[in-house]
């Protein structure tokens, strides 16, 4: 490894004695293994004037038998701080770990509308795993810039990888310094075009301790090895629910608390009058418990006083889902272009569904008058584009589902969506691209 590193450098013995202070005899003795164990330092000073990476240099040392520990997670600079969550979102993280840790599972395709908490959840996730599981975690963020804030990365997934990881930009190279490390990298799909994505299959197929958690507004099918999880809503009262327990009632309620976090500098005894935490607690059902929503109602709370406010979210929840100013409105962009790309037998059965009280499978079969497996297909499409919550059910008791609020809004006559052309009227036509690790 000596010698294949001077060559490459393009050094010779002598020069190499120089610039690292060590005698050419010893250099010439490691070379032809004439040696024994070398001294800490030696290898050091070695490694040094040959200007090896941080993955060469764990590489060098680890040859010369006193690497210790996981060279990869040691030489990784500290994870960026993680976005504070106002409501720990505690069951997810744990669901979402445990999928990532799934046999198998190499990619996790984390999918949810905007605003609906995906960065913070994987960020969390990402750092649990990192502190307390010594899992090495490299953050690809999505200005491209590297996780310790430092300089701008090389252009590409390749290349950001190999500037955290301080190994060549080429693809053989940052598989040789991922090689033989369980690690998590963390993606925005935003910021991959099609290069990128193949790296990342030649990533994946390489390193088989590889694990991807992937961010993506997309809706799509999903190929063998990659797994989907859907980050739900924060949990709303149930309509007719008066939260009259306070504090102790709220935390039952996460976006109840969320909300009330968002509005206490201008009502900060919110907790203690029964008739702003109940306007409250309305806002946050209409908004359906979607948290960059409840920070655009936070905002219309300096215009309107709780009691209006919850009014104008009963006729038009969608109208104070983004803030005055015109920020978060993303998300209302894209369930009118979620509702736009259902098959128009979908968009028929939606129609038909968003008014009834929660329903089961059962009740779907009923209302849209078709078989079972019909109604079946079609509640997973509405569900996997996030136009439907599933709600608590008692245990034994058949699964409920609700159409959000903001759903029922925009998909009225009025409020509805030109349509997109479809290439078929059957469910499940209307995926899109999406990682395959195969």
């Amino acid at each position: 490894m000596l010698r294949n590193a001077r060559r490459h450098a393009g050094m010779t013995q002598t020069q190499l004695a120089e610039i690292s202070t060590v005698s050419v005899r010893t250099i010439r003795d490691l070379e032809l293994d004439r040696t024994g164990a070398p001294r800490a330092q030696t290898v050091l000073l070695l490694a040094g004037a040959l200007h090896l990476n941080r993955v060469q240099q764990a590489e060098f040392e680890a040859a010369a038998g006193f690497a210790v520990g996981r060279p990869l997670y040691d030489t990784l600079p500290d994870l960026p701080t993680a976005l504070t969550s106002l409501v720990p979102r505690t069951v997810e993280t744990a669901s979402l770990t445990g999928l990532l840790r799934s046999p198998g599972v190499q990619v996790v395709q984390v999918t949810g509308a905007p605003g609906m908490g995906k960065t913070s959840l994987i960020q969390g996730v990402a750092s649990r795993l990192h502190r307390t599981e010594f899992l090495p975690v490299i953050c690809l963020d999505r200005r491209g810039s590297a996780a310790d804030g430092g300089s701008e990365m090389p252009p590409g997934l390749i290349g950001g990888v190999a500037d955290v990881i301080g190994c060549g930009a080429s693809l053989e190279d940052v598989a040789g310094g991922l090689a033989g490390n369980e690690v998590l990298l963390t993606v925005d799909g935003r910021d991959l075009d099609d290069r990128d994505q193949e790296d990342l299959r030649g990533l994946l197929q390489r390193c088989r301790g590889l694990r991807v958690l992937y961010e993506t507004c997309e809706i799509s099918s999903v190929p063998l090895g990659v797994a989907t999880y859907s980050v739900p809503p924060l949990g709303v009262p149930s309509p007719g629910h008066a939260i009259g327990g306070g504090a102790a009632d709220v935390a039952d309620y996460p976006a109840v608390q969320y909300l009330i976090s968002r509005c206490a500098p201008i009502y900060p005894d919110a907790l203690s009058d029964p008739r702003t935490l109940d306007a409250l607690s309305g806002i946050c059902r209409y908004l359906d418990g979607i948290p960059s929503a409840l920070e655009s109602a936070a905002s219309w709370l300096l215009v309107y006083e709780p009691a209006e406010l919850l009014r104008i979210a009963e006729s038009a929840p969608a109208r104070i889902a983004v803030s005055p100013s015109g920020a978060n409105g993303s998300l209302i962009s894209w369930m009118r272009h979620a509702i736009a790309s259902l098959p128009i037998v979908e968009t028929d059965a939606l129609r038909r569904l968003v008014d009834s009280r929660p329903w089961t499978v059962r009740d779907a079969v009923v209302l849209l008058g078709c078989p079972v497996e019909y109604a079946e297909r079609i509640i997973h499409g509405m569900c996997t584009h996030g136009l439907v919550r599933r709600l608590a059910s008692e245990r034994g008791t058949p699964q409920r589902f609700a159409a959000l609020h903001l759903v029922r809004h925009l998909i009225r006559p009025e409020h509805a969506p030109e349509r997109f052309p479809s290439a078929s009227a059957l469910p499940g036509a209307h995926n899109t691209t999406c990682l395959s690790v195969t």
